[in-house]
């Protein structure tokens, strides 16, 4: 649960602020996408790497096989030659001794022993003996009439197949304490009159395994050769010999290339060998092997080198995220302190960012346009708040404050007038009666003004009751009211028409000159129709501009809410208007 609180208070802070979120998931997709690539190079390189390994290392045991092959060619050539040379000479013993015995002398090394056949298995002689005893030879006779010896069972194979395919090779064989590499080659020697016999070398191996031996490939890597039978012929260390290959390595007995990597039995470690066939009768191969550990080494020199590289780009990456994270929030921070500022001050004030061409640029720039609408704006309702409350201060003086003065300077006289006359004193306290009615009513206008909220919420017959007292109250003109109660309408339609019977009144008030108005209110189920009608002097419609009188007025609040208007008048016979919504 422990991390899961973490996870949500680390959430919780970089959800408080834009700069953060940038800032995170920026360098956490920075980091994920020079990670990725980062393991995408060290794959190749390593793919790579090991690739030019095995490459390396195949091309390397193809070398030694074709110089191993080129020193059995050697070898076989003269071989050839000596056979040749021996079917060239008097088959006599003592001819073919002498040439045998130049043989071991020209080279005692390669040629560690001769044995010499006759075509039915007799051994007619043998030189096997030391340089030292070589030299004590004088002629032929002195080793050709020595006993025979006992045989070895490699070397009694290899007559009897040579005696049947003419030449024979046989497997690599350790001889003596030091476990000398050798192999058997027999060839038929063939004589006039058919007369044929067989004789088998000895072949000392050392020279071309010096060379393998003395061949390495890295810290670690050596090359050995194994014999057709897959059998090791060829290894640096002697407890190696005569041990079988992997038979992932069989291949090479087939005549194939390649490598494997395989986990080494006696060493216990993963080695890479690559492996070549040598070619020609002998079946042989080279192989190449070295530790995969070195091979790693390698691999790791090119991981260490991308994690470097990694490191850097991830500490230049993140450096430049946060510059450019901070370059770019900066003038948002900014923007965002000076909107606290206006909200916390009240105080209209502009960025200065406004120089800038990029987004946040034009940003500001709007932001500064809005600000001086706002100051045009502010100073406009300054402006119409103190036309308002000059306006009020008007229609308070001009309305109630009048009508009560009327009724204070009527009601100072009223005891007297009614001292003298009681018919007259009833009629002026009824005309205080209505003065203090229409100055409430008045009062109740005026407030309804200052509150918009209250002509919604009010019903159209009270706001048409309070406007006709009003207006009798202040122009001593009555007004006759025909209203359906509770009209079903939209709220605009009810502040339209409430407007629409004010201005018609007002019209009338001060323009009409009538004794009388009547305000008619219908509802119906599909229409609602308000008409205001005086018998006041009228006009005549065709010399009024449309705009004159409040018509204008009237006819943008009709058309605001979708309802018909009708203006009827003439000289002399009043005035009529009519407003008719439908549902």
């Amino acid at each position: 649960m422990y991390p899961l609180v973490i996870a949500n208070r680390f959430k919780q802070w970089i959800d408080r602020s834009i700069q953060r979120r940038l800032i995170v998931w920026s360098t956490l997709f920075w980091l994920v996408s020079v990670s990725i690539l980062g393991l995408t190079f060290f794959q190749i390189g390593q793919t790579q790497i090991l690739n030019e390994t095995r490459q390396r290392n195949v091309q390397l045991a193809s070398v030694f096989s074709r110089d191993v092959n080129a020193n059995l060619g050697a070898i076989f050539s003269d071989i050839r030659g000596f056979s040749r040379h021996l079917e060239l000479l008097s088959p006599d013993l003592d001819s073919q001794a002498a040439a045998v015995l130049a043989l071991r002398l020209s080279s005692p090394q390669r040629t560690r022993a001769v044995y010499y056949f006759e075509n039915n298995g007799d051994l007619l002689f043998h030189l096997n003996d030391p340089l030292e005893t070589l030299f004590s030879f004088k002629k032929a006779a002195d080793f050709v009439s020595r006993p025979p010896i006992q045989l070895d069972d490699e070397v009694i194979s290899t007559y009897r197949a040579a005696s049947n395919v003419g030449t024979q090779l046989s497997e690599v064989k350790f001889t003596g304490i030091d476990r000398i590499p050798v192999f058997y080659v027999g060839t038929r020697i063939s004589f006039s009159g058919e007369k044929s016999r067989v004789v088998v070398l000895e072949i000392d191996l050392r020279d071309i395994w010096q060379r393998i031996d003395m061949s390495t490939v890295g810290q670690s890597g050596f090359a050995y050769a194994v014999s057709g039978r897959g059998a090791i012929i060829a290894h640096r260390d002697p407890s190696y010999l005569e041990r079988h290959i992997p038979a992932d390595m069989e291949p090479l007995l087939g005549g194939y290339e390649g490598s494997i990597a395989y986990k080494e039995p006696q060493m216990q470690s993963m080695v890479l060998a690559a492996y070549s066939p040598v070619g020609g009768s002998t079946g042989w191969g080279i192989v190449v092997q070295q530790d995969q550990d070195e091979v790693d080494a390698g691999v790791l020199r090119t991981g260490i080198s991308i994690m470097g590289i990694w490191v850097a780009l991830a500490i230049i990456g993140t450096m430049g995220i946060l510059m450019l994270v901070r370059s770019f929030t900066r003038p948002i921070e900014e923007l965002t302190r000076t909107t606290q500022s206006i909200a916390g001050t009240g105080y209209l004030t502009k960025t200065t960012m406004a120089h800038k061409h990029d987004e946040i640029g034009q940003l500001s720039q709007a932001f500064d346009q809005m600000i001086e609408r706002l100051q045009t704006t502010e100073g406009r309702l300054a402006t119409a708040a103190t036309e308002e409350r000059n306006r009020l201060a008007r229609d308070l003086h001009d309305a109630v404050t009048q009508t009560l003065f009327a009724a204070s300077l009527i009601a100072e006289v009223l005891p007297i007038l009614w001292e003298r006359n009681h018919d007259e004193g009833r009629r002026r306290l009824e005309e205080v009666k209505q003065l203090t009615r229409g100055a409430l009513a008045e009062m109740r206008i005026l407030l309804l003004e200052l509150r918009p909220a209250s002509l919604i919420e009010a019903e159209l017959d009270y706001l048409l009751r309070q406007l006709a007292e009003s207006i009798t109250g202040r122009s001593r003109v009555p007004v006759t009211l025909s209203l359906d109660a509770h009209c079903a309408m939209p709220n605009e339609v009810k502040v339209a028409f409430y407007r629409i019977a004010q201005e018609a009144l007002n019209n009338m008030e001060k323009h009409g000159e009538a004794s009388e108005a009547r305000v008619i209110l219908t509802c119906g189920p599909e229409q609602v129709t308000l008409e205001v009608t005086d018998d006041g002097r009228g006009f005549d419609p065709a010399t009024i501009r449309p705009d004159s009188l409040g018509l204008g007025i009237m006819r943008e609040r009709a058309r605001e809410i979708g309802a018909s208007l009708a203006i009827q008048s003439a000289v002399g016979r009043g005035t009529n208007i009519a407003a008719v919504w439908k549902n």
